[in-house]
């Protein structure tokens, strides 16, 4: 069978209507799928407590607030209308209390399960009452922020008049003065830093250049103060041989002359029969014996040899 165009159109117009029905009655904190009761509650003041509102047991979510209004036109006492999951039974006596979620979180409706005895029909109306704390934050709180509040701008007041006393056209004149020198004086310091950072830089470079030029030629910086102190050496071990040399030469020459006077020989010879000369002459011998023993024992002492010049 042939369904018509205006069969079609009908079937999805009651579809979209129903879907919007739903998602409004979901958007509310309704659940269609779910059964439901309603309850009634009175109340003298409901604290900011708006429909879709939760409504709790011990913290779990069995309903929402279905709506509220006046109870009448001159009682002003208001009536809200609790849907509550089927399932949860309330007992007499049980309380609709009106509490915060939380400080930002705005209300809800936190159920207080009464003794009894039986329990409440679908449909009842329960006790309500707004939350003690409430009252108390709105008294003890709230009003001393707003006295305070008060006192705070009676004060800002002040301080704006005295502001607008000093912020005279001449004041701002002078501080705009000051701005203009401290802009001039910082720029001046930028282009001194500047001309020295470049100096600095130029400086350490060079001695980046030294440095590098040295550690290149380390090895050869080392082979030719070694070659200087080999040279050294051999200057001194030299000049320090031909001295021990012409010494040993002296000795030999003035032993020879003691003999030859020690055996009379000659005209010199004869001198040796005056025993203070001889004593005299005996006696520079072992002088000059300590002095040959001392320079070959201790040659520095006596030659001192230096690369740079003789000191």
């Amino acid at each position: 069978m042939k369904i018509s165009n205006e069969v079609k159109i009908g079937i999805t117009t009651l579809a979209t209507l129903i879907a919007a029905i739903v998602l409004f009655s979901f958007l509310k904190g309704n659940n269609v799928f779910k059964s439901t009761v309603n309850y009634y509650v009175v109340y003298d003041n409901v604290g900011g407590l708006a429909e879709s509102s939760p409504v709790e047991v011990n913290g779990y979510q069995v309903g929402v607030v279905q709506n509220i209004g006046f109870l009448n036109a001159t009682s002003g006492k208001l009536l809200a209308v609790l849907s509550v999951d089927k399932n949860f039974r309330l007992p007499i006596n049980t309380i609709a209390e009106v509490k915060p979620v939380s400080i930002i979180a705005g209300m809800k409706v936190q159920l207080i399960y009464g003794e009894g005895p039986g329990y409440y029909s679908h449909g009842d109306t329960l006790k309500g009452r707004l939350n003690a704390s409430i009252i108390t934050t709105l008294e003890n709180d709230i009003d001393p922020i707003l006295n305070n509040l008060g006192s705070v701008i009676g004060r800002l007041d002040s301080i704006a008049s005295s502001v607008s006393l000093i912020l005279t056209p001449e004041f701002i004149a002078n501080i705009n003065a000051v701005a203009k020198n401290l802009e001039s004086t910082t720029s001046g310091l930028n282009n001194l830093v500047s001309d020295n950072r470049v100096k600095l830089d130029t400086m350490i470079g060079n001695l980046t250049a030294f440095s590098d030029m040295l550690a290149a030629n380390s090895g050869k910086i080392e082979d030719i103060i070694s070659n200087a102190e080999s040279i050294s050496d051999s200057l001194a071990m030299a000049e320090l041989s031909k001295t021990i040399s012409e010494l040993k030469s002296t000795l030999e020459g003035t032993t020879t002359l003691l003999e030859n006077l020690n055996d009379g020989e000659g005209s010199a010879g004869q001198f040796l029969t005056d025993e203070d000369l001889y004593n005299n002459i005996d006696s520079t011998i072992r002088t000059l014996n300590l002095l040959l023993e001392d320079v070959n024992n201790n040659p520095k002492k006596y030659v001192h040899f230096s690369l740079f010049g003789r000191k």
